[in-house]
């Protein structure tokens, strides 16, 4: 009885796959009105976002290109401090061998 009842489930688990397996297809072919409200959904998501257009990728490259400006005297100054003897380096407390 209680391999019936499996079977029953196993059946009507398979069942219901092949029917959603078929509307998937169908839908997938005949592109209905759902697979386009999806597409309308993401277009209108997309212009809530940063305004798109020449003008604003303009603004967006030369914001970037002054923070690698900033990030390139940065490490300029950075490799000159630590090459110009300014900086040393002592060990305080040396481990012994073995340790």
């Amino acid at each position: 009885s209680n391999t019936m009842n499996s079977l029953r489930y196993l059946n009507r688990v398979l069942t219901v796959l092949a029917i959603l397996l078929t509307v998937n297809i169908y839908v997938q072919l005949t592109g209905t009105a759902a697979g386009s409200a999806v597409s309308t959904a993401n277009v209108a998501h997309a212009r809530g976002d940063t305004p798109k257009g020449v003008g604003s990728t303009a603004a967006r490259e030369q914001a970037q290109l002054e923070e690698l400006r900033s990030l390139n005297r940065a490490v300029a100054q950075l490799n000159t401090t630590l090459t110009n003897g300014s900086v040393r380096v002592g060990v305080d407390n040396f481990p012994a061998q073995g340790d």
